[in-house]
């Protein structure tokens, strides 16, 4: 852990910190952050299984809109 002290933060700076930390925890727990992710590593793939990836997709979501 680093021993160095931290320096003095404005009563601005941590308001707009502690905004932040809660978005991104709120953020984090939805729907959208994890399509995000899943997003994310999609476009890592290689082609190939990116297309799987897609083909897979399509097929679960006209599963799912058919229930």
């Amino acid at each position: 852990m680093n021993q160095n002290p931290l320096p003095t933060l404005t009563d601005e700076q941590k308001i707009q910190i502690e905004q932040w930390a809660t978005e991104k925890v709120i953020s984090m727990n939805s729907d959208q952050y994890l399509c995000d992710r899943i997003d994310e590593k999609v476009l890592e793939m290689e082609e190939h299984l990116q297309a799987y990836f897609h083909e897979r997709f399509h097929f679960h979501m006209k599963k799912h809109e058919q229930k």
